[in-house]
């Protein structure tokens, strides 16, 4: 199949339609394009030349999960943020690795951060931040109308942003630099609603998350791999390391 050329005046915003197939990346059946009334910023040879070359990059498999350690996820480099990985070697010392300087060295990297005793910290300060909130925490279930403010008006935001996404199709100039605008403000507050969400879920965690997180906690060594990742998710937001100092951001 032959791509068009774009005058190199006029930039092309592709829009996925909702009849597009999965294989979106090599079909372009059901896709709609979107001439947009400003200059390009690249012309349209350097972007059907990158684009052919991202259509033939190989596919990984989706939905893959960590099996190295229950922290996957959550642990990131304490200089440049990215994800650091769980080395596995059998019979060796497992180590957390800084996958930026793995792939390019962009990075000075974590340092020597040993995985098992790294783990073994982590679940120390769980348990220790974990009693600490049933102490602070210890009641029961309560209705909060505030959160569920924010839930009503967090579901209409979102329709009201699907509603005019639907609007793009056939749009005019004038019509889709309103909807653009309109979208980006709706997106901003969807952003601030779903924030104040979190901040309010943890006050208002249930018994029953209570009671698993403590199950959890208390049999720890008997539990299976998931079940310590739950409990790592329901505890932690982020952890940034290297091996001279550990930040933990919390859920609780």
């Amino acid at each position: 199949m032959t791509l068009p050329t774009l005058p190199e005046q006029t930039a092309a915003i592709s829009n996925q339609g909702r009849d597009v197939k999965e294989d979106k990346d090599r079909c372009l059946k059901d896709q709609i394009l979107v001439i947009a009334p400003h200059e390009a910023l690249i012309s349209s040879d350097t972007w059907l030349k990158c684009r052919k070359k991202l259509m033939a990059n190989t596919t990984f498999q989706q939905g893959r999960k960590p099996k190295n350690t229950w922290l996957a996820g959550k642990i990131k480099c304490g200089h440049c943020g990215y994800a650091l990985k769980a080395t596995h070697v059998p019979n060796s010392t497992g180590y957390f690795r800084c996958t930026k300087r793995m792939e390019n060295k962009g990075c000075p990297g974590c340092g020597k951060i040993r995985k098992e005793e790294f783990e073994h910290f982590i679940f120390s300060a769980m348990q220790e931040k974990f009693k600490d909130f049933q102490i602070l925490h210890g009641r029961e279930e309560k209705v909060n109308p505030k959160l569920t403010a924010y839930q009503v008006e967090l579901a209409q935001v979102e329709a009201e942003i699907e509603k005019l996404l639907d609007t793009l199709t056939g749009a005019n100039a004038t019509l889709l630099a309103y909807a653009n605008k309109k979208i980006e403000e709706l997106d901003t507050r969807r952003q601030t609603i779903s924030k104040a969400i979190a901040e309010l879920s943890v006050e208002t965690i249930s018994p029953q998350q209570i009671k698993k997180l403590s199950y959890y906690l208390d049999n720890w060594d008997s539990i299976d791999f998931d079940d310590k990742r739950k409990a790592a998710d329901g505890l932690i937001s982020t952890i940034k390391a290297t091996s001279d100092r550990v930040q933990i951001e919390w859920k609780i």
